[in-house]
């Protein structure tokens, strides 16, 4: 399944059905083109495909409505549920920018050896982090141009410049 999570409902507002989305790129204007579609929420282990009816932006700020969602109180109780799509329906990538679950399918090679498998990504507010799994353990490496080299989405590597990193 080629699905990645692009948002998450925050809370209803207003008395028809809506509710706030939480957008995981920063972007809402790919949310637009959800309109007519099919999305796929999850919760935990519970999924719902509803078909999206409406969508509107006032800035970054984003609402949507689904079918069969037409009061507040059905609305709520979608909140914290996360919104699911092709990633062909995601924000289009920028230069330089990845989607986690890619991410996650890379190796970290130095001088052509693999050396670890990513297995997340976290945020320490100054830089994402890595998480690699090294020899069974679990490494952070700050995802930044001084310490990663070529990132290889097709061959599924991420070249390491620092390797004491690792240590």
């Amino acid at each position: 399944m080629n699905k990645i999570t692009i948002g998450k409902v925050r809370t209803s507002v207003g008395v028809r059905g809506y509710f706030k989305v939480l957008s995981f790129s920063g972007e809402v204007v790919h949310f637009k083109k959800l309109k007519g579609q099919a999305v796929e929420f999850r919760l935990n282990s519970r999924t719902k495909i509803l078909a999206v009816e409406d969508v509107k932006m006032s800035g970054s700020n984003l609402t949507m409505k689904v079918e069969g969602i037409d009061n507040p109180e059905e609305a709520k109780k979608l909140s914290g549920w996360e919104l699911f799509v092709e990633k062909n329906k995601a924000a289009k990538l920028k230069k330089d920018e990845y989607y986690l679950i890619d991410l996650c399918k890379c190796s970290i090679i130095m001088d052509g050896n693999v050396v670890g498998r990513v297995k997340g990504l976290s945020d320490n507010s100054v830089s994402d982090l890595l998480e690699v799994e090294v020899d069974g353990k679990v490494k952070l490496i700050p995802f930044m141009n001084q310490y990663i080299g070529e990132v290889n989405i097709k061959k599924g590597t991420i070249e390491l410049k620092e390797g004491w990193l690792l240590e």
